[in-house]
């Protein structure tokens, strides 16, 4: 994605925090959504700081897992983020499933609105 590009990306933050909302990232289960994308075709995968990452294309979207690291409180989650274009602009969809307790969870999603919004200061400075 070129510079020009991500000036033009725009947040959109869908959380689902519940056990009513696992089906928000597609998957049952954190460990289910990690198994399944293991057996995925073009899937790639690295390692930072001890959080797995996973990239892929759904539907002809890029999509951004992020799976914490066994040590963080909000263990075991997932954070998905698909990156689609909606009126001429590229937006970035967030969802995530975790099956921690609800604090730790809120923890999380700040956490990754605290990464979004240093993200979007970066860009809105280009």
């Amino acid at each position: 994605m070129n510079k020009y590009l991500l000036v033009l990306v725009t947040f959109s933050l869908f959380t689902a925090l519940s056990a009513n909302a696992k089906t928000s990232i597609g998957y049952d289960s954190v460990e289910s959504a990690l198994t399944a994308l293991k057996s995925k075709q073009g899937a790639q995968f690295s390692q930072q700081g001890g959080w797995t990452i996973v990239a892929e294309q759904e539907d002809g979207d890029y999509v951004l897992w992020s799976f914490t690291p066994t040590d963080h409180d909000a263990h075991p989650a997932a954070v998905k983020r698909k990156i689609v274009e909606k009126d001429k602009q590229i937006h970035i969809e967030m969802t995530a499933l975790c099956q921690a307790s609800k604090p730790q969870c809120d923890a999380l999603i700040e956490e990754f609105k605290l990464l979004n919004d240093k993200i979007r200061q970066s860009m809105s400075q280009q």
